[in-house]
């Protein structure tokens, strides 16, 4: 009497977890597994169960995107992301470097910060600028308004946007300047950031500001050094930036002067241990640090504070 209702339980719980397992499959191989978050012990029962479907067998793609995941979940299960930071550290800087881009895109949306800047500009070392900023990352936006030590302008908004791209394509940013008589006779104009006058004011150009666009020009430039063997990269120990700890990163490259091919001859880049960001980075001249090209600097920084868009307006 009472077999056949439970060997009907039974066969109806394997179809239905069959099925499950097969759509689970399906969407790792539909959406990739980077756009999958599942917790390690779903993730390695989903892998068991699809050796037992008797399904036929996959294909190279899909076998290399169960094997990915597998490996996230291994090296993500149970470990906080200090301790991984930890490790990457000591063994490759470079790839530490790519875990908190990697950070940064999945989880940064704006921020604000007081960003202290000091450059070379020519032979000449300018004071120390101090500087509000906003920032938003899709689509990218940056309003600056300098609180000391104001140079060409007070205010500076970039938007990456076609209401800021003139006629020849060029990128442009709306400045207002510092001088009060200029101000008299014009409230602020719209000037290429790219274009001669912006190059005698910065050694960066605005859309190089922020987190990200600071790891892709580590990206790029080690890449390049690598490429042609001239570039060492390595950790030298903990520092501390706005009272957080950091790791402190220094590369070492072939300069050869403002108008050579690389940035720098030394470069000391600091991670937040906490967020994997590049809270600072300093650029010198000389492979011993005593010439200083720029000093950036970010300190009371606010992450994910939900800016609205009229924040990133005149």
């Amino acid at each position: 009497m009472h077999g056949r209702p439970q060997w009907s339980s039974y066969l109806h719980t394997r179809f239905k977890n069959s099925i499950l397992t097969v759509v689970l499959i399906v969407t790792l191989i539909w959406t990739g597994v980077n756009h999958v978050s599942l917790p390690p012990a779903a993730a390695n029962q989903a892998v068991l169960q699809a050796s037992t479907l008797g399904a036929a067998p996959m294909t190279m793609q899909q076998a290399a995107m169960l094997t990915a995941a597998k490996e996230i979940n291994h090296a993500s299960s149970g470990r906080p992301l200090r301790e991984l930071a930890l490790e990457l550290v000591e063994k490759d800087p470079w790839a530490l470097a790519k875990l908190g881009r990697q950070q940064y895109l999945d989880n940064i949306r704006d921020y604000t910060c007081i960003f202290l800047k000091q450059e070379r500009i020519g032979k000449k070392l300018r004071g120390v600028e101090e500087i509000e900023v906003r920032f938003r990352t899709a689509p990218t936006a940056v309003f600056m308004i300098w609180k000391n030590n104001a140079d060409q302008a007070k205010r500076v908004l970039f938007k990456d946007s076609p209401d800021f791209v003139n006629k020849k394509g060029e990128k442009m940013a709306r400045v207002e300047p510092a001088g009060a008589l200029i101000r008299l006779i014009v409230s602020d104009i719209m000037m290429p950031i790219h274009g001669e006058r912006a190059r005698q004011t910065s050694r960066r150009s605005i859309d190089d500001f922020g987190f990200l666009a600071t790891f892709d020009l580590l990206n790029r430039y080690c890449q390049l050094g690598a490429d042609q063997n001239v570039m060492e990269l390595r950790y030298e120990g903990e520092g501390e930036i706005d009272g957080r700890p950091t790791f402190k990163i220094v590369r070492y490259l072939p300069y050869q002067g403002p108008e050579g091919e690389w940035p720098d001859a030394k470069m000391v880049m600091h991670l937040d241990q906490e967020w994997l960001l590049p809270t600072a980075v300093y650029s010198y001249a000389d492979r011993s640090g005593a010439v200083l090209l720029g000093s950036y600097v970010h300190t009371n920084v606010k992450l994910n504070p939900g800016l609205d868009a009229d924040v990133f307006e005149f």
